[in-house]
């Protein structure tokens, strides 16, 4: 028996996609492999068992449990300077993530090219983009012109097998997508958008991956209670708010660092979220999965003072999934960077 997990975004991407993949690949062992797709425009926190939080880019957050295979896809697009200071920094904290990572040879190359034609052009002011080279290193691609992994001498030790072979080889294997549904090239917000789509059947070929190959699969749409977007011309978002008028901390971008816009419960996009990634009107063939993060924003009985995780729900929390969720009740709710619930046998 095999099973493939893939973790989306269902808004417009920070939806703590990195907290639910380091939940389902906390306990794996070395028969399984998690898989980052996309490029380091998006940065995935997970909270290792010490409170250290790291903002992974490149590696997948299941660099936390030691004992996983790590893969970055053929699909991705990698920065040296990022990914090489990533591993030097696991290493250094004993996740011996050098002698667990492999890098497929097709993924493309980011080089400081990329990034200057990003931010001299107006991209970032058009569209909200945050300028890292991701965009004009596909375009590259496309031309047949782009440097692949497998040209880069400094990634030969990491380099010498497909990462899509390697993976159906495990019993079990994550799909880390990155950004959100939101942001996908066809999603309906164009041109504020991300340069590829954001689906899981998106994230499986960027993986070099079938779902057909696994007997199991497992499709888990991240929501977040107040959807945020980019600062700047990052496009619609319903209900547009602020961090001061929700009463809650201000939020900044991983990568960027810049103040986040806040919106309100986007109900549409939830359902078109799911319908996207292959909801089927409570099928219950269906492999979809919900997770709700970030419910101490809901109810503030869940602070971060909670130290294990929690076993029920709030009656404000239940209130609010019942009402806002009805489509697909959550199966993982996280209530700090640290805690989560899990509510077993719900799926679409």
């Amino acid at each position: 028996m095999s099973k493939l997990y893939t973790v989306v975004g269902g808004q417009f991407g920070s939806e703590a996609k990195g907290h639910v993949a380091a939940i389902l690949t906390q306990d794996w062992d070395s028969r399984g492999m998690a898989i980052r797709v996309g490029g380091p425009n998006a940065g995935h926190t997970v909270v290792d068992s010490d409170g250290r939080a790291w903002p992974l880019r490149q590696i997948p957050v299941a660099a936390v449990n030691s004992d996983a295979w790590l893969g970055i896809a053929a699909g991705s697009e990698v920065d040296l300077s990022v990914l090489l200071r990533e591993i030097d920094e696991l290493d250094e904290a004993g996740y011996r993530v050098s002698q667990r990572l492999f890098i497929d040879p097709q993924a493309t190359i980011i080089d400081k090219r990329h990034q200057n034609q990003e931010g001299t052009s107006d991209l970032i002011d058009r569209t909200g983009s945050t300028g890292k080279g991701i965009g004009a290193a596909r375009a590259e691609r496309i031309w047949r012109e782009a440097q692949i992994a497998a040209d880069m001498p400094e990634l030969n030790r990491w380099t010498s097998h497909r990462v899509a072979r390697l993976a159906t080889a495990q019993e079990r294997v994550l799909i880390e997508g990155t950004q959100g549904f939101g942001l996908g090239l066809h999603a309906g917000f164009y041109p504020q958008c991300t340069g590829s789509d954001c689906t899981a059947i998106d994230f499986q070929s960027m993986a070099g991956l079938s779902p057909w190959s696994f007997s199991e699969q497992e499709v888990w749409v991240v929501f977040r209670p107040y959807p945020i977007r980019v600062a700047g011309n990052s496009g619609p978002l319903l209900g547009e708010t602020t961090w001061e008028d929700l009463g809650l901390p201000v939020e900044k971008t991983t990568v960027t660092q810049k103040v986040r816009r806040v919106g309100g419960w986007d109900w549409r996009l939830y359902a078109d979220a799911l319908y996207a990634n292959g909801y089927r009107g409570g099928d219950s063939r269906s492999p979809i999965r919900v997770a709700l993060t970030m419910a101490d924003q809901i109810d503030p009985d869940y602070q971060e003072r909670y130290t294990m995780p929690l076993t029920a729900t709030s009656d404000r929390l239940t209130d609010w999934v019942d009402t806002h969720m009805n489509l697909v009740r959550p199966s993982i709710i996280t209530t700090s960077p640290f805690t989560h619930i899990r509510l077993p046998g719900r799926g679409a």
